[in-house]
Parts: structure tokens; C-alpha cells; sequence
């Protein structure tokens, strides 16, 4: 007696392969990527003391300096401020340092980019900062009437290629 698959189960099958080849394809291109994403940061080497009233002061362009042999992912920009002020006392314009290309239009304020709950402005696309000499410029505007103290940090993932590849 041998055992075989009934007709209703094999035209079942046979309906589900391409659907599974896609799967298959789609997982493909996720799980063989040429590189490796090591989680990275990129923070400001020192809180920065912004005087009262000022407009495009640069943070410390030498904390966004990137150096390494591998680009940089940056999917979030993670935001501090000191006590005595809110998200909404500063703005901030972002500029990339290779391609002198700015990120955004004019001046953003820091409360309309940022979770409440975070701190963080998650990112829905990547910016890949160039390696060994890449970075970002930042500027800080100040709204309020009393100096302001922040710290700024890009988060994301240095990629890293892969031996062999």
C-alpha cells in the first residue's frame, strides 16, 4: 500500500509555491546583505553652553566628524537640554559636512521633531554619513531669553562589510 498526497492537497501546494518563493526571495535580500550593522553613536564630545538670543550657532563640528573606515546609518537624533529649559526654547538646522547639503529648509524646533517620551527624532530613511572625513554640521537657534545648555547625539548602525564579500 503505498502512501501518496491526495489531489486537493497537492494543488494546494502547488498554489502556495510561488507565494513561498517570494517569501523566500524577500527574506533573501534581508538575511544576505553584504554588511554587518553594528549599533553606533555619534554624540557631542561635551554639552554646549548656547548664549541668550543667538541664531546659527554650530555645535562643536569636531564631535560630528566621522573618521572610520565604514559609512555611518544614522536613523535617530537623540536630544538633551538642561533643566531649566524645554524642547520648545531651541531649533535646530542640521547640514551634512561632505556634500554641504542641508537636511532641512530653515531652522526646526526641537519640540516638533522629537518623542515626548524619547527625546528621540526617529528617522523614517537613513542618512549615510561618508566615511573617513564624513560628518554633520549642526546650528542651534535659542528662543528663550536665557542661555541654554544641550547635548545632541546621532544613533544608528556603522556598516561594516562583511569578510569575503
Amino acid at each position: 500500500m503505498s502512501v501518496g498526497l491526495s489531489p486537493g492537497l497537492e494543488a494546494m501546494i502547488t498554489q502556495l509555491a510561488p507565494f513561498v518563493q517570494r517569501l523566500k526571495l524577500g527574506l533573501d535580500s534581508i538575511l544576505n546583505q553584504p554588511f554587518i550593522r553594528q549599533p553606533y553613536s555619534l554624540p557631542l564630545a561635551q554639552s554646549q553652553v548656547v548664549p541668550a538670543g543667538s541664531n546659527g550657532v554650530a555645535l562643536n563640528s569636531t564631535s560630528f566628524s566621522y573618521n572610520f573606515e565604514w559609512p555611518f546609518e544614522v536613523w535617530a537624533v537623540k536630544f538633551s537640554q538642561d533643566i531649566s529649559h524645554t524642547f520648545r526654547d531651541w531649533r535646530v538646522n542640521f547640514q551634512d559636512q561632505t556634500f554641504q547639503q542641508p537636511l532641512q529648509k530653515n531652522s526646526s524646533l526641537v519640540a516638533d521633531l522629537v518623542d515626548d517620551n524619547t527625546g528621540k527624532w526617529e528617522w523614517k530613511f537613513p542618512w549615510i554619513i561618508r566615511p573617513k572625513g564624513g560628518g554633520m554640521n549642526v546650528f542651534v537657534n535659542l528662543d528663550a531669553v536665557n542661555p541654554i545648555t544641550v547635548d545632541l547625539s546621532f544613533l544608528g548602525y556603522q556598516l561594516i562589510p562583511k569578510q569575503g564579500q
